[in-house]
């Protein structure tokens, strides 16, 4: 199964979520692959240092990540795809078929994920936290939804 994380930018959000579910999926033998992307057209970026910081707070070492936008076939190639506020999951029903798309409120009580751009640690280090929580439901939700008949 693969779960692609789309925010604003693939600088912040969506590479932290990429991370934690990596590692959740590989702690729980979960067959479960993640990826993401932007709804901007950024390519080449690396991840923000304040995000890797804040996963380094969670364990999480030696990520790397380049940012790049959300295409057609990358959408075509997951299976679902976890946007991180309901406006962007809106955006993407356009052009994307809405079986594949969950926003993040809807499968975790988290609410749309903020943006932590351009704050301070503090606020990256508290939406790292907000991902590794909400992750945990969406990983729930996976198992019932997607792999309950594996």
């Amino acid at each position: 199964m693969k779960v692609l994380f789309v925010c604003t930018g693939n600088t912040c959000r969506s590479p932290m979520a990429q991370a934690i579910m990596q590692r959740k999926a590989k702690e729980q033998g979960l067959d479960i692959e993640a990826d993401s992307a932007a709804m901007m057209m950024t390519y080449g970026e690396s991840m923000n240092p304040k995000a890797a910081e804040a996963l380094k707070k969670l364990g999480i070492t030696g990520f790397t990540h380049t940012s790049r936008p959300i295409t057609q076939r990358l959408a075509d190639e997951s299976d679902l795809i976890v946007t991180m506020t309901w406006e962007q999951r809106a955006a993407l029903a356009t052009v994307v078929d809405d079986d594949k798309l969950a926003a993040f409120c809807e499968v975790a009580p988290c609410g749309d994920v903020p943006d932590p751009f351009g704050a301070d640690a503090e606020v990256y280090e508290k939406c790292a936290r907000t991902l590794d929580k909400a992750t945990d439901s969406l990983i729930s939700y996976i198992k019932e939804r997607y792999l309950s008949n594996k």
